[in-house]
């Protein structure tokens, strides 16, 4: 139980801060699964009812628009649901939690999207209350998309220097830095889990600052699956449609509420 509170207290704290905030305000460019996988979407979701689930410094927002103007979008962290506000003054933007969506009424939304793996930061519990909510608010035959951490990624735990390794300036910064971040990941490792279902662990993103949720493809569909999802298909992170996958850092699910 500790544990799982210090997941949540960890991340959110991380992603209050000042520089993190920054980090995210200044990204505006999908990844190339997502520009896939909303080109596929298109022809179902455009005009629809659209719930954007960790919006961020809005990457998504403006794409979404081009979908739908009935858009909303949430973050639980307060400065990021205020500044997205701020920079989409005419879009429906909320402080709010996919743990509880409490706003929203069951069956309102066609289109869930919780992207660059957002779900993966709170404990296992809490996703799970996630998933239950994202269901609730869905629309029959609402599609859901997410990415989520793979635990099947052929550098999982790995830190930067035991992957693959590049003979160039940047890369030898980019060492430098997380050996002087290093005594910071050895903090965090008492707050690792690690089961026959998913992990969370401490990697080096935001300075070994964040705790993240590592889940193969096998046991996220039968996770959805479990809360009721259907249709679930996997995509690697060049938008290909996969059964299994380690070359994938991260891994894109679609799932259709039955």
């Amino acid at each position: 139980m500790q544990n799982q509170l210090s997941t949540n207290f960890i991340n959110q704290a991380t992603y209050a801060r000042e520089d993190v905030l920054t980090y995210y305000q200044n990204l505006e460019t999908l990844f190339e699964t997502e520009k896939v996988l909303f080109e596929k979407l298109f022809p179902t979701i455009k005009d629809s009812k659209i719930l954007d689930i960790g919006v961020g410094g809005g990457r998504t927002t403006k794409y979404l628009l081009q979908i739908s103007n009935d858009y909303t979008g949430v973050d639980y962290v307060a400065q990021f649901a205020a500044e997205t506000g701020k920079k989409y003054p005419n879009t429906n933007i909320l402080w709010g939690d996919a743990r509880s969506l409490k706003d929203f009424e069951d069956q309102t939304f066609d289109f869930v999207l919780f992207s660059y793996n957002g779900i993966d930061y709170v404990s296992n519990e809490d996703r799970l209350k996630a998933l239950k909510e994202i269901f609730r608010v869905l629309k029959p035959d609402g599609i859901f998309m997410f990415s989520s951490h793979n635990r099947d990624y052929q550098y999982f735990k790995k830190l930067p220097w035991h992957q693959q390794i590049r003979f160039d300036v940047k890369y030898f910064i980019f060492v430098l830095h997380c050996v002087y971040h290093l005594p910071k990941h050895f903090k965090m490792k008492k707050h690792e889990i690690q089961t026959d279902d998913y992990a969370i662990i401490n990697d080096g993103d935001h300075r070994f600052s964040l705790l993240h949720y590592y889940i193969n493809i096998e046991k996220q569909i039968k996770q959805l699956t479990d809360m009721g999802f259907s249709n679930i298909e996997a995509y690697d992170i060049e938008g290909k449609l996969v059964e299994s996958d380690s070359a994938s850092h991260w891994i894109y699910y679609l799932a259709k509420k039955r």
